[in-house]
């Protein structure tokens, strides 16, 4: 269990997201090759392609988007049952960070992430 300076110190560094239910669990994650980096960090992508991977539970039928400094990117509906995974390819030279929102059916934020900062 991470402590309050701990928790704060994520919150200052951005490696952090948030979600209006304790239900949503959300992982986030961008790699090139061997490289990886998660919410808040900084990929080197070394001018390879990057997958980013955004794994969800807890929001049926959701709506995950990706975006960028190029506004949303792409767009994908996950399962009914609550659990599933979008993942979108891009690289540093089409988008300098990437950041994801989930979506409720009917719009309504279900949690949102810091981006990822790709270079």
């Amino acid at each position: 269990m991470a402590t309050g300076e701990a928790i704060l110190a994520g919150i200052r560094a951005g490696r952090s997201w948030i979600a209006g239910s304790t239900a949503t669990e959300l992982s986030f994650t961008a790699t090139a090759a061997d490289r990886g980096a998660g919410v808040g960090e900084r990929l080197e992508t070394l001018g390879e392609q990057v997958a980013v991977r955004a794994d969800i539970r807890g929001v049926s039928s959701a709506t995950v988007s990706f975006h960028t400094d190029r506004g949303k990117a792409h767009r994908q509906t996950l399962p009914s049952h609550g659990s599933g995974t979008a993942e979108w390819h891009t690289t540093a030279e089409e988008s300098t960070f990437v950041r994801i929102e989930v979506r409720h059916p009917n719009g309504h934020m279900a949690a949102l992430t810091n981006p990822i900062t790709l270079s």
